[in-house]
């Protein structure tokens, strides 16, 4: 016993030294060099004005690029020179009206509001109105042209067969669709290719990486694939990359931020999938950050039809969340989609003294002003402390002993057999990312409140998870050993409104034979992984052992008997031991 005393009192002065000390001094070099930029443009922590564009800079150059459109449309169209002055100021009125709306970085109109502005507003004569509609949709200023004529969706596809890779025969095809506002986005689907047909019932599961990673991430190689994993269990999987990264590499928008993420990008996912499978809902899988965007899609969609209810936002607030929001009808559908959330090491808020890797990364925001970045540069400093010969020493013991806890992504003993798991990692998913994606990470880390809206109403998803539709299942994985996600994130729990909420302890894959997942959609059951770190709830020891195997489970049991034939109402299903599941020789 005095031994074990005196193990425990050694490793916590080892963190001290090397973590929890420096972290305090880190934050308090912080906090004393904020206190001379106090009066820059602050998002909750001092940042540049000349790396942030204003919502008032961007509405301008919307309302610019609309009116040079315009312009020559009515020149053409009817030949009417109309000064784009005027033009200008018609389309501000209109914004200040509301009868117009500014989506993200740009001004779309529907027909009705087309020709609303071209009669009224600008008394263009009745007869050029079908020149002026033809070539709004030409101009893809018309909201029904953009969602109607993209670009051909389906534009690439791969074959992987089990000769040349050694595991299996999938079928990899990638996709190109447009958010609400006119951005292509791309995506990636994986399917076995003797698993799934055309039309069939088998379940289609999205995947969304964490910060600062793409979808590699869910296929690093065939040893280490989260996705052919799923697929081989006759899934239809579909990957998730935000603008910038990815399969959206050179789509680099540096304004970029979570909430143009939750809003247009993966909601125009979550659509895609449903309408191209004529109706069929999605398991969303997210990791880390990916599993908080999908969580806080859903929730908009329940708020959209609840604001006048929530007591959280004033008038002003709840007007400006309105305009992000989809109307309370399209909501409703959109709730439809989603049969269930698994989410992996996904943060409700961040404690910024709980590793010296929180207090590090807000100094990205004065670096950032110092040196311009245009970007976080996430994967540059990971190549340097990756390969820059002395660095990569340091790196590699820090990642293969853990002193002091400064490993913040494995436990060592997970991944004895690959000692450099995380240099594969790093090399294949990791990225950097957007400026405004970033800096309201960072503005998160800083308040330690949960995470918000940079919209300007001031949105905090952590206090309104009362909100949180109650027919949709959430299951939570969390890691004893995660410092980015400490288990202090389970006190959020008592919020939601599920009729069963559950805690999982596992610390052996005999402790799967105690789980069940009923048939109840109103269920929220948190898993809290002993000995598990960030990564380890993707690969390693526990994920193979326990994670992975639960996860399928959920899968299968959260589809339960879905058919095209079947009603919105979840069929009854009967509760399913783990010991009674997959192949024991299914996962590689």
């Amino acid at each position: 016993m005095i031994f074990s005393k005196w193990g425990n009192l050694s490793g916590t002065l080892v963190r001290y030294l090397v973590n929890d000390g420096p972290a305090q001094l880190i934050n308090g070099s912080y906090n004393a060099y904020s206190m001379l930029y106090r009066g820059q443009l602050s998002l909750g922590l001092p940042v540049s004005k000349e790396l942030i564009v204003s919502q008032e800079e961007i509405k301008t150059r919307a309302v610019q690029k609309l009116a040079l459109v315009l312009y020559h449309m009515f020149l053409n169209a009817a030949g009417l020179q109309i000064a784009r002055d005027e033009i200008k100021a018609v389309i501000y009125d209109e914004l200040n009206k509301g009868r117009l709306r500014l989506t993200e970085n740009v001004i779309l109109l529907t027909e009705d509001e087309l020709t609303y502005l071209a009669l009224k507003r600008f008394k263009v004569p009745q007869k050029h109105l079908a020149g002026v509609s033809e070539i709004g949709r030409r101009r893809r200023i018309l909201r029904d042209a953009v969602r109607a004529n993209p670009v051909p969706i389906y534009f690439e596809s791969e074959i992987e067969e089990k000769e040349q890779n050694g595991r299996g025969d999938y079928e990899i095809v990638h996709y190109r669709n447009f958010t609400d506002e006119g951005n292509a986005i791309g995506f990636r689907r994986i399917v076995s290719m003797e698993g799934v047909t055309a039309g069939d019932n088998r379940p289609a599961v999205l995947l969304i990486p964490g910060f600062a990673n793409n979808s590699n991430c869910f296929n690093i190689n065939n040893r280490y694939s989260l996705a052919k994993d799923i697929a081989d269990n006759d899934a239809w999987v579909y990957l998730f990359d935000a603008r910038g990264v990815g399969v959206n590499a050179g789509r680099f928008d540096p304004l970029y931020t979570v909430d143009t993420m939750i809003d247009y990008d993966l909601s125009t996912l979550t659509r895609f999938v449903h309408k191209r499978s004529n109706g069929k809902p999605s398991i969303i899988v997210g990791h880390s950050m990916g599993g908080a965007a999908a969580e806080n899609m859903v929730l908009n969609w329940s708020l959209a039809g609840q604001l006048d209810q929530l007591d959280t936002l004033d008038q002003d607030q709840k007007g400006i969340l309105a305009q992000a929001l989809p109307t309370p009808e399209a909501a409703e559908q959109y709730l439809k989609m989603v049969r269930g959330i698994i989410s992996l090491g996904s943060p409700k808020f961040f404690h910024k003294k709980s590793h010296i890797f929180f207090p590090a990364s807000l100094w990205l925001n004065h670096l950032s002003r110092i040196f311009r970045f245009r970007q976080v540069p996430v994967k540059e400093i990971s190549q340097i402390f990756m390969e820059v010969p002395v660095l990569k020493q340091i790196t590699r013991f820090v990642w293969q002993h853990n002193i002091g806890d400064l490993n913040f992504l494995i436990a060592p003993e997970n991944h004895r057999a690959d000692k450099h798991f995380v240099e594969r990692y790093f090399k294949v998913a990791t990225e950097s990312i957007p400026l405004g994606f970033g800096f309201q990470c960072l503005k998160a880390i800083y308040n330690g409140e949960g995470f918000k809206r940079m919209d300007g109403s001031g949105l905090n998803y952590s206090d309104c998870l009362i909100w949180f539709p109650d027919n949709i299942p959430l299951f939570h994985f969390w890691g004893t050993r995660d410092n980015l996600v400490p288990l202090e994130n389970l006190r959020y729990r008592k919020h939601y409104p599920h009729k069963i909420k559950r805690i999982y302890h596992l610390k052996s894959p005999g402790d799967l034979r105690k789980i069940r997942i009923t048939a109840e959609p109103s269920q929220l059951i948190d898993f809290v992984v002993e000995g598990a770190n960030h990564l380890d709830l993707l690969y390693g020891q526990v994920a193979d052992e326990i994670v992975t195997p639960l996860l399928m489970q959920i899968i299968k049991n959260v589809w339960g008997d879905w058919t095209y034939d079947s009603s919105s109402e979840w069929p009854g299903r009967k509760e399913e031991s783990l010991t009674s599941r997959f192949k024991t020789d299914q996962f590689v």
